[in-house]
């Protein structure tokens, strides 16, 4: 027996159903509307961020949601290089690899303990930005993140939801590494 080939395709079957819905007699009664049974806003950390803006970046981010009990999206970051001194670790980094590949370890670590206040909101009383290298260098990797605590970092850097995913990953990014230097200084100082 043959692979027979389907008689209508995608495309044709969609227009001959709505050909098929014009040539019905049409109703004296208007179609009635559907209410969304989706919020207008949901509540993330202390603030209300419309749902819509969650939506869109939820579009951007990779999900791996398969039924687990705290699902995880995928995060794009970027960074700039800090520049000379700011960091011990990162100086004592640089000379053993790329200074890339040093940002690239200290970064996975900041965010191991960035992720530990974003629940309770401490990480809005860090300073936002560290001094950069000259010329700029930019480096980029990505995070599988809870998405509860995407949610906190997105109602507190895109409160309004109009940054791109990668705009808000460089601030996730410079956050955690500002928060990952400034405890390196509180440390050396004692």
């Amino acid at each position: 027996m043959g692979i027979r080939k389907p008689a209508v395709s995608v495309l044709a079957g969609g227009q001959s159903q709505r050909a098929h819905q014009a040539s019905l007699p049409a109703s004296s009664n208007p179609p009635a509307a559907i209410a969304s049974s989706e919020p207008t806003s949901r509540q993330t950390g202390n603030r209300t961020v419309p749902v819509r803006a969650l939506a869109a970046r939820r579009t951007v981010l990779f999900s791996n949601e398969r039924n687990d009990p705290d699902p995880k999206v995928q995060v794009f970051l970027s960074a700039p290089l800090p520049a000379r001194g700011i960091s011990a670790t990162f100086d004592a980094l640089s000379a053993q690899s790329r200074p890339s590949k040093a940002l690239q370890m200290i970064l996975r670590r900041a965010l191991d303990d960035y992720e530990l206040m974003l629940p309770n909101g401490s990480f809005t009383e860090i300073a936002p930005a560290y001094s950069v290298e000259e010329p700029l260098a930019i480096v980029a990797t990505s995070r599988m993140m809870p998405r509860r605590l995407v949610d906190i970092a997105l109602a507190h850097f895109d409160p309004l939801g109009f940054e791109s995913a990668r705009a808000f990953g460089r601030k996730l990014a410079s956050s955690a590494l500002c928060t990952f230097f400034d405890n390196e200084k509180k440390v050396t100082r004692r």
